[in-house]
């Protein structure tokens, strides 16, 4: 399997990882910070991926500075590395660059989920010998819906592949609970935020009459500048 040698070194709990750890634990490191780099905004917008929500994220800011984003990579990937994964798979674009980040943290295979045109699906990229069996954590950016990442656990199972945790640097609204609840599998999230999406058509919102929020981004089809806290 890739990257076990270097997995069994993450998993050693040394001082240095259990300094980490208490650091982040004693607030030195506060979820808040993280929640102030996607400066949010509260209003009524179509998320782009069939929901809408009352809160948008700019989830490109996210990634504006890595240096402030390490600790957050940090933390994520102790607690993949708790799951022995082989791989991480993150959807384009942001929980692909948050993948790639804790698979180089972890020394393991790196998996990006490129979004199929027109459907709710992702596709991985072809593997010599393919996935089968390999443990695979699942990254995002933001975790609210949870429609991309439950594409692609859809995909990896499809392979063969055992999901064995998601990760999110922020969680919104009822993801912590949900994501075990419908797709078997842990969600660790560096921040939490609170948050409400629905199916458009479903939407109360829309239904008392809320005008969608004025300069909302444009979708682009990928739900990537959409307000991206519906995903």
């Amino acid at each position: 399997m890739p990257g076990r040698a270097s997995r069994n070194r993450h998993r050693t709990r040394g001082p240095a990882a259990r300094s980490r750890r208490e650091r982040w634990d004693h607030g030195v490191v506060e979820s808040s910070e993280v929640v102030q780099l996607v400066r949010p905004l509260a209003g009524h917008f179509d998320l782009g991926t069939g929901y809408h929500g009352d809160l948008w994220l700019d989830l490109d800011a996210l990634f504006l500075s890595p240096a402030r984003l390490r600790p957050y990579v940090d933390w994520l990937a102790e607690r993949l590395s708790e799951h022995t994964p082989d791989a991480v798979c993150g959807p384009l674009e942001g929980g692909a660059l948050l993948a790639y980040a804790v698979a180089d943290r972890l020394g393991v295979a790196f998996l990006p989920g490129y979004r199929a045109p027109g459907v709710a699906r992702y596709r991985l990229p072809q593997v010599h010998g393919g996935i089968g069996g390999w443990r695979v954590g699942v990254t995002d950016d933001a975790v609210n819906a949870g429609t991309a990442v439950a594409a692609c656990l859809e995909e990896l199972r499809g392979q063969g592949a055992v999901p064995v945790a998601v990760a999110a640097v922020i969680a919104l609204g009822e993801a912590s609970t949900m994501v075990p609840a419908r797709r078997g599998v842990p969600l660790y999230a560096a921040g939490t935020m609170p948050s409400r999406a629905w199916p458009a058509q479903e939407c109360p919102l829309c239904a008392d009459g809320v005008p969608v929020t004025p300069g909302a981004p444009v979708t682009r089809g990928d739900g990537r500048s959409a307000p991206p806290a519906g995903r």
